[in-house]
């Protein structure tokens, strides 16, 4: 063996051992001995913010439609829905919105229909902002259109804040169904590369960034600390959320992101501006995951030995291990995933290790729907 395999050895086993850490993070995640506790009125006075988008197709509205009602179904008295309707979707939304009134008479849905605002580069920093005047909650709940809340979350993460004595409280995610192929690149993110990360750091103590899954403050420590105009010209507005609001507890239960995407161009290009996003906010941390990225590596090493088979033995089972770490991680999580969708897993690891050279081009990323391209984070 030489110096040269000898050495690619030693960065799979550096790789292996983390991924070894990271599926034992989430197999072992404390989420609810971390916030047991008596079930009290938690939820009062709480504004939950809920921007509502521009399906793509009738099977998004109906799949962001139940990740809504898993938020309504919990209002108890003096917390209320704010919902963001854009004018020109109200054939949309309308008949739904309706439906929730009838379904749920009790319970406080307030509708704001405009025009898209376009006074924020962040497009769902432009909602936000339009729907804070309205809130009447002494807390706030930021949560992305796509996430889907285990029971009890509002009281859970009500009472995290108070006991944790931060500026506010943020949750981990992860995805659990994928229906169609091109959303397990979503997946693969959030259940390998994201997840076990997160759970490593709420371990750790009180972080400086929070998450659009989940971020619950006091509309009090809003006002006072944080910026519209710097908030809303960041890509990554949870990000800089959490830098103005800090410290933040990472303890809220784990909730649901849908993996939405549906052709593979899209799937694209949401991994590459996820993957933007963390290289412009963390650039070193993202710097040294090449650490536990070996298959660059091992391909580039192949590519010179052609002939060499343990150096195609090395490469196969490099991309194996992957493979089997983001399928084990999935599973951990309760990831429910059609054929297709497996199949589409295998090709992550290369994915991964060219996406991560790929960011450091000075490309752009761009939010779907909005016509702001992002060559930095801020602009």
């Amino acid at each position: 063996m030489s110096l040269m395999e000898r050495a690619l050895v030693v960065w799979s086993g550096v790789a292996a051992v983390w991924w070894l850490i990271s599926v034992w993070l989430v197999n072992t995640r404390q989420d609810a001995r971390q916030l047991s506790g008596p079930r009290e009125s938690a939820v009062a006075s709480v504004s939950i913010f809920k921007p509502l988008p521009s399906p793509t197709s009738p099977e998004e509205r109906i799949a962001l439609a139940s990740a809504i009602e898993s938020f309504l179904i919990q209002l108890e008295p003096g917390a209320e829905l704010l919902v963001g309707l854009p004018t020109g979707d109200e054939a949309v939304w309308q008949p739904l919105l309706d439906e929730w009134k009838r379904r749920f008479p009790g319970q406080r849905i307030r509708v704001c229909c405009e025009p898209i605002p376009r006074q924020r580069a962040n497009p769902k920093v432009a909602w936000l902002e339009k729907l804070a005047p309205v809130a009447q909650g002494e807390f706030w709940l930021w949560s992305d259109t796509d996430i889907v809340a285990p029971p009890d979350l509002l009281g859970q993460l009500r009472r995290a804040l108070t006991e944790a004595g931060a500026g506010a409280v943020t949750c981990p995610y992860s995805v659990r169904r994928v229906p169609v192929a091109p959303a397990a690149l979503d997946a693969a993110f959030v259940n390998a590369e994201f997840l076990p990360g997160a759970l490593l750091l709420g371990r750790r103590g009180a972080v400086d960034f929070a998450f659009g899954a989940a971020t619950i403050f006091r509309s009090e420590d809003f006002w006072q600390h944080v910026s519209w105009d710097e908030l809303g010209a960041a890509l990554a507005d949870d990000y800089a959320l959490g830098q103005q609001l800090k410290p933040v507890a990472l303890r809220g239960p784990m909730v649901e992101t849908l993996a939405l995407e549906t052709t593979i161009s899209g799937a694209l290009r949401h991994y590459y501006r996820w993957q933007k996003t963390i290289r412009w906010c963390r650039p070193g941390g993202y710097a040294a995951l090449l650490s536990i990225l070996p298959l660059p590596g091992w391909g580039l090493f192949a590519a010179a030995h052609s002939l060499d088979p343990m150096a195609w033995l090395g490469l196969g089972a490099q991309w194996a291990v992957e493979f089997a770490a983001v399928a084990a991680l999935c599973r951990a999580v309760g990831c429910r995933m059609s054929p297709g969708a497996w199949a589409a897993l295998f090709l992550w690891p290369p994915i991964r290790a060219l996406t991560w050279m790929a960011v450091w081009l000075p490309l752009p990323v761009r939010w779907r729907g909005a016509p702001q391209r992002w060559s930095r984070p801020t602009v």
